[in-house]
């Protein structure tokens, strides 16, 4: 084994899966939000209860003006496995709901646009039809 190939294992990151998904959906609009944990660089060691805490606040991208913060707190044992989660301001999804909330957030953006260009289209109307002095 060569000098490099020596330096290159010890600077190779560890195997597994260093990165843990959360998948939420936004308690007033709808919207699905994902975001991703780095097992390795954003817990943070509770030394006192022996885990791993990471606290994150999401919001989405604000296409619809919906600015909603939603606050997740991840609890990891020592082995960074998930051992308890908490959310204020949405709802978890499992990993099999993520595409069905997604479809359904884009189908109620549709018809809520819809609606919107609809109600813009009577008030065009009744001004045009209203007397003038």
């Amino acid at each position: 084994m060569s000098f490099f190939d020596r330096l290159k294992k010890v600077f190779a990151s560890p195997g597994g899966n260093r990165n843990y998904w959360v998948h939420v959906r936004c308690d007033r609009c709808g919207e699905v939000i994902a975001s991703r944990v780095d097992l390795y660089n954003d817990l943070s060691m509770d030394f006192d209860a022996k885990q791993y805490r990471v606290h994150k606040v999401l919001v989405g991208d604000g296409r619809y003006r919906c600015f909603q913060r939603i606050d997740i707190t991840l609890v990891f044992d020592k082995n960074k496995r998930l051992v308890d989660r908490s959310i204020r301001g949405g709802e978890f999804l499992e990993p099999d709901q993520v595409e069905e909330a997604r479809a359904a957030y884009e189908q109620a953006m549709i018809r809520a646009e819809e609606a919107r260009k609809a109600r813009l289209a009577r008030l065009a109307a009744n001004q045009e039809d209203a007397p003038r002095s």
